[in-house]
């Protein structure tokens, strides 16, 4: 969380002015601290799953899917499926909760991982500046 208020400040109205005064050791920091959240998001990512049970159900249906409440109404759901990318075959991964993040991976595992980081990052994203669908981080719409 460290790095996500930091993050924030450095994306404040004034950031272009902040940019310019980071020093080598606040951007060092800066990077250290972003560098381990996101590590901590490929962890938690990667605790365990079936993967071939995932693999399994692509192969039987060509997807997979799950869809998690994690808040009351607030759902995330994650779908994978089997693609092919310039020949090759591949996944792509669909996470969307308000907002949607995608990805093209060259393997289930890799698939499933960026799954996880992108269901963690999401309600990080929730908990820290709220819904991006809303006017303001304090606010839902106009009054």
């Amino acid at each position: 969380m460290h790095a996500i208020r930091l993050l924030r400040g450095l994306l404040s109205p004034a950031s272009k002015e902040r940019a310019e005064e980071l020093t080598m050791t606040q951007y060092r920091a800066f990077k250290d601290l972003a560098l381990e959240y996101l590590e901590g998001l490929s962890a938690r990512a990667q605790e365990p799953r079936s993967i071939e049970a995932i693999r399994h159900t692509i192969a039987k249906q060509g997807y997979w899917e799950e869809t998690v409440e994690w808040r009351i109404s607030t759902i995330t759901s994650t779908r994978i499926e089997a693609v092919q990318q310039e020949g090759n075959a591949a996944f792509r991964v669909h996470v969307s909760c308000d907002s949607e993040m995608i990805a093209i991976c060259p393997t289930v595992e890799r698939a499933v991982e960026f799954a996880g980081i992108f269901a963690g990052l999401q309600q990080d994203l929730f908990w820290t500046v709220g819904w991006p669908s809303w006017e303001a981080r304090d606010r839902l719409k106009s009054e």
